[in-house]
């Protein structure tokens, strides 16, 4: 059976928030959305006690490439439409070969 796997990484610049708490509070809203997906799951990474910055890591699984490619994209368009300013976006798509 085939297996692809989609990584992405996000940096955030949060400089709408002025405390720890306004930056937990917003990359939870960000996280619940992403996770909605059935097959995205997501989790903040990185600078965990820095409020003006943040990162967001999503991983999928399909056995269909382009599913995989769809959901890294809606996940894109997710974080971006949030009201944040997107300072890095990366993504990937394993093949199975790859794994």
């Amino acid at each position: 059976m085939k297996a692809f796997v989609g990584i992405g990484r996000y940096r955030l610049d949060l400089g709408s928030c002025s405390s720890l708490k306004d930056k937990r509070h917003f990359m939870r809203s960000i996280i619940d959305r992403l996770g909605n997906s059935r097959i995205i799951g997501a989790a903040e990474i990185g600078e965990l006690d820095a409020w003006k910055s943040g990162g967001v890591a999503i991983a999928c699984v399909s056995s269909s490439r382009s599913k995989v490619a769809e959901a890294l994209e809606g996940a894109r368009r997710t974080i971006e439409g949030s009201g944040v300013e997107v300072l890095l976006a990366e993504s990937w798509v394993l093949d199975p070969e790859d794994l």
